[in-house]
């Protein structure tokens, strides 16, 4: 019997170190393109939101949004984003899912 639970423990922590390998795998640091990718989408979901279709809007939004954040894009390139963020920003339906979903 204290084979059997050691053997268990031993289980788990080769799982959880596993996890922990595989959770940190397929991340880098994000670059500045990919914090203005991230705020170019929020930018552009919010504007869909909104109700605003013009096209022009979106460019001039992302420029002042840009610029007022500016200090927030230079903190961002210090996180770590996945692999496939452009891919999981394109396929993201709101900034909710893009703060729990691809920047987690």
């Amino acid at each position: 019997m204290n084979v059997a639970r050691e053997i268990r423990r031993v289980a788990l922590a080769a799982v959880l170190a596993g996890g922990s390998l595989i959770g940190g795998c397929h991340r880098h640091v994000a670059s500045a393109a990919d914090c203005r990718a991230v705020l170019d989408r929020l930018v552009e979901l919010e504007l869909k939101e909104s109700g605003y279709r013009d096209p022009a809007l979106a460019p001039r939004w992302q420029q002042e949004l840009a610029r007022r954040f500016a200090a927030d894009l230079r903190h961002c390139q210090a996180l770590r984003v996945r692999d496939d963020l452009p891919g999981c920003l394109r396929v993201a339906e709101n900034p909710e899912e893009i703060a729990h979903r691809c920047l987690k």
